[in-house]
């Protein structure tokens, strides 16, 4: 993902089931430098700090996220 996708997306919610255990809707908030992305059910809030995924279970939310903010 570009840049301009990652803060355009930021503390949005996402339907992408698979990401988290039990959620089918997760929240993005962010990509960490090592590559793994931050995340959080769209149920916890703001207090509760980001769970990381590797890139390739976040799969479905990073496609979520370039389908609606296509690269430009």
């Amino acid at each position: 993902m570009r840049k301009d996708q990652i803060t355009a997306a930021y503390g949005k919610v996402f339907d992408a089931p698979g990401v988290i255990n039990g959620s089918g809707k997760v929240r993005f908030v962010g990509v960490w430098p090592t590559g793994n992305v931050a995340v959080k059910r769209s149920s916890d809030p703001d207090s509760f700090g980001p769970l990381t995924v590797s890139p390739e279970k976040a799969r479905p939310l990073t496609q979520a996220i370039e389908r609606l903010y296509p690269a430009k």
